[in-house]
């Protein structure tokens, strides 16, 4: 059933949305959201400095809640980098619902980056697996850039055992090592987390110290960091950072091997992560341990002059 544009309402989120949205969310089993709960999706809204709470909308036909988007906005020397996350509900695909969020997505865009004078740089995380995403950034006339591989692990039965190097040691990280995580993860990745970003995750919901961890060196110096979650018996494991003096040390390695066992131990029955499809090291590392692409994660990118 197609729709005329006058049926769709596209209109700021409300609290009372949220349940319809996770419910939504958790009828992909691809989404990479799948297992989302009502205080988690609260919590990333209020993700330090990003504007999500004000730029996350609901996409309604009628009184059917068809679809929904939050845009994060970072900000850069030169530029606001502005990433998307949302979904179609799966009944209504391939009918134009996303164009209709992306007509809106732009006409906002172009209109922020007048008001505030900046150019900026909006990236369409489309996954393969999702019918009609990738074909969304082409029709835009969007540009791709790179891509992730979504990996899955299916069999956690036979890990391969990696005790880290002698000098080397696990610990759960607290508030006061926020500062040193957004260190690793910066330095491994060239971003640019903050401290209170990582403050608000670890006081989030998806928080364990039993599924986050650093490795310390023999002088107690964190060099390395992994965290993952665990929703129901589905695992994700979000980050695996490595200093990079200290990289083809083992440290990865042995994180994965700890982080697998005690996944195992926690009852889950697959684990999911992304890498870039051009580290050809760290998919060496996935591949030994019994990793498996599932589909692609393909950045598409839209400037948006002042």
């Amino acid at each position: 059933m197609k729709f005329s544009d006058d049926d769709l309402v596209i209109r700021l989120h409300e609290r009372s949305d949220t349940a319809n949205i996770v419910t939504m969310t958790n009828r992909d089993p691809f989404h990479m959201l799948n297992g989302l709960t009502a205080e988690a999706f609260e919590q990333d809204l209020d993700e330090p400095g990003e504007r999500i709470r004000d730029n996350t909308f609901v996409v309604e036909l009628g009184q059917t809640t068809a679809g929904y988007f939050s845009l994060c906005f970072v900000e850069r020397t030169t530029h606001i980098s502005v990433y998307c996350y949302g979904t179609v509900d799966v009944d209504w695909r391939r009918r134009g619902i996303g164009t209709a969020m992306f007509k809106f997505i732009f006409t906002r865009l172009e209109a922020i980056a007048r008001q505030e004078v900046k150019p900026i740089h909006f990236i369409h995380r489309a996954l393969t697996s999702i019918s009609g995403e990738t074909a969304l950034g082409a029709n835009f006339g969007m540009q791709a850039q790179n891509s992730l591989g979504i990996l899955c692990l299916n069999d956690l039965n036979h890990i391969k055992v990696s005790s880290p190097p002698s000098e080397f040691e696990f610990r759960p990280p607290t508030l006061e090592d926020a500062p040193i995580w957004a260190e690793i993860y910066n330095d491994a990745f060239g971003g640019n987390k903050t401290v209170e970003s990582v403050i608000h995750e670890f006081q989030g919901t998806g928080f364990s110290q039993n599924l986050y961890m650093l490795c310390e060196n023999e002088t107690g110096t964190a060099v390395g960091l992994l965290c993952a979650t665990l929703r129901g018996m589905h695992a994700r494991i979000p980050t695996l950072a490595v200093k990079r003096k200290w990289h083809r040390r083992g440290i990865g390695e042995a994180m994965l091997s700890e982080i697998l066992q005690r996944l195992q131990d926690s009852g889950a029955v697959d684990v999911r992560l992304s890498v870039d499809s051009s580290n050809d090291a760290a998919k060496g590392l996935y591949t030994k341990f019994g990793f498996q692409e599932e589909y692609q994660r393909i950045h598409y990118a839209a400037i948006f002059s002042p």
